[in-house]
């Protein structure tokens, strides 16, 4: 059960992916990397906030989860 619920999860992140593709907001920027919150907070909570969006993390993230990665320089 729990692994159906995190991919529905997935597929609800990659869904909003893909309406990001060559978008950039005012403000934000582009986006870089959707993730689901549940994951997110997970992350932070285990190796903190500064290691979760540090570039290296988001390097390891666009490799490992293309389909999550809408603007991938």
């Amino acid at each position: 059960m729990e692994k159906a619920k995190e991919q529905d999860r997935i597929n609800q992140a990659a869904k909003e992916a893909k309406t990001n593709v060559g978008k950039t907001h005012p403000v934000l920027g582009k986006c870089v990397a959707n993730m689901p919150a549940r994951d997110y907070f997970r992350l932070v909570n285990k190796y903190g906030h500064d290691t979760v969006n540090s570039r290296e993390f988001l390097r390891y993230f666009n490799k490992k989860f293309p389909e999550l990665s809408p603007n991938n320089a």
